[in-house]
């Protein structure tokens, strides 16, 4: 039966290598705000999702954990994760609406552990999307004939991150962890115009200007743990993390062309001036935590997180953003994970609740997000294995939210989001015995 967690581990890494080409096939229209598109601030794993995305100060040796490196220290086994990501959106304003879908990579992560007091973890994750495309209807500026023309704006792409990380115990329920991630990814960026001859004395023709930028750096990342038994059913556990503040180096260059009705290309690409080189200062970000547990079935916490977006700025000078927080609350049950006799005992089960100002800020209101999370571990095999086999789940998790609103000319995303994915913690290195 475990040979099934290999088949579906080999099913997953094809579809998040085919679905990872096209994540940016939905729509997220706030991502046209920003230069580096919607990030995934509080982004952890499929745990930590179905909860809320509550995962500063929750502990778990059964997955990796993005939130805070210093509870790498509770992998005491090697840990594999993968996952897909997906969303289906109804995107509405005023006058109307539509509905979008999108998949593509959730992450890839290890952790291994390297001494009794040392563990790493590497991984692959999405940092910041784009996917955005709108037009409206006008005429030409001064022209005495009100001559009508259509604009439109389109972008695409995304960021991506690749981390080590590493936790340390300190001493008893204390940990430190420190990681570092490079981030990379290409921004595609367009607008155009048409003249819309209404006499249809000529074909119309649209002017595109089309700008390719292409990101690189590094960021950092710290996080201290503390667990403390108040008695013997119930610890308490305290979590926090920073990330410091880091600036992305951007590459752009501008090309405009011609293209008639059909999309084909009139003429000769014409590049706009030389490529320039510029930063993209992106501000730090704090992560704070509290839960409770009983070591066996349950887990209950609450989180704050918040990042200074007034401090960002791109290559172009852009600002004006308002600084985000966010706050979470959720837990997980698992009713009994060494029951013979019902496997719906041995599932894990999570739920949560989260609100979010984010950095969006127009039309003099502060864009939020507010969503339910839920979520499922269901163990890959008919009864319970020993500590000391390899044990593997697929986990799911769910959340219905809703992000802006119609009010002021806005735009409003209800959405469902989804995370389907495979973890497996195995013994390895370890040298077989002969009694």
């Amino acid at each position: 039966m475990y040979k099934v967690s290999s088949l579906l581990g080999g099913v997953l890494v094809l579809i998040c290598t085919q679905l990872g080409l096209a994540q940016n096939a939905g729509n997220l229209p706030y991502s046209q705000v920003m230069s580096v598109g919607e990030v995934n601030d509080n982004s952890g794993n499929i745990r930590n999702f179905g909860m809320g995305n509550l995962g500063v100060s929750t502990p778990n040796s059964f997955s990796v954990s993005f939130l805070n490196p210093a509870l790498l220290i509770y992998n005491s086994r090697v840990t594999f994760e993968m996952a897909v990501d997906g969303r289906l959106t109804n995107i509405a304003n005023a006058q109307k609406s539509q509905t979008v879908g999108t998949a593509g990579l959730g992450y890839l992560a290890l952790a291994l552990p390297i001494t009794k007091g040392w563990r790493s973890a590497v991984g692959l994750r999405p940092y910041s999307a784009v996917s955005y495309g709108s037009y409206s209807q006008g005429t030409v500026q001064n022209d005495p004939n009100n001559t009508p023309v259509q604009t439109g704006y389109s972008g695409e792409g995304n960021i991506s991150e690749v981390f080590f990380s590493n936790g340390f115990k300190i001493y008893k329920g204390l940990s430190l962890g420190v990681s570092g991630s490079y981030l990379f990814g290409v921004i595609d960026r367009s607008s155009y115009s048409i003249i819309l001859d209404t006499e249809a004395t000529q074909q119309p023709e649209r002017l595109i200007n089309n700008i390719q930028s292409n990101y690189n750096g590094l960021m950092f990342k710290g996080g201290l743990a503390y667990r403390q038994s108040l008695n013997k059913k119930v610890n308490l556990n305290l979590g926090g993390s920073y990330v410091l503040q880091h600036d992305l180096n951007v590459e752009s260059h501008t090309v405009q062309e011609r293209r008639d009705v059909n999309g084909t290309v009139i003429g000769d690409t014409n590049p706009v001036g030389d490529t320039i080189s510029s930063k993209t200062a992106l501000p730090g970000y704090m992560q704070l935590g509290l839960s409770f547990d009983n070591n066996k079935s349950w887990v209950a916490g609450v989180e704050y997180s918040a990042r200074k977006w007034s401090e960002y700025s791109n290559e172009t000078g852009q600002g004006g953003f308002a600084d985000s927080y966010r706050v979470a609350v959720g837990g997980e049950y698992t009713p009994d994970a060494a029951s013979f006799d019902s496997y719906l005992k041995r599932v894990s089960y999570r739920a949560g609740l989260s609100y979010a100002k984010t950095p969006v800020n127009l039309q003099g209101a502060q864009v939020s997000n507010a969503a339910l999370h839920a979520g499922f571990s269901f163990p890959i095999g008919s009864t319970p294995r020993p500590p000391e086999y390899n044990q593997a789940a697929l986990n799911i998790g769910l959340a219905f939210g809703k992000n802006g609103t119609t009010d002021n000319n806005l735009v409003r995303e209800n959405y469902v989001r989804f995370n389907v994915g495979l973890a497996l913690n195995s013994s390895w290195f370890i040298k077989p015995k002969i009694d």
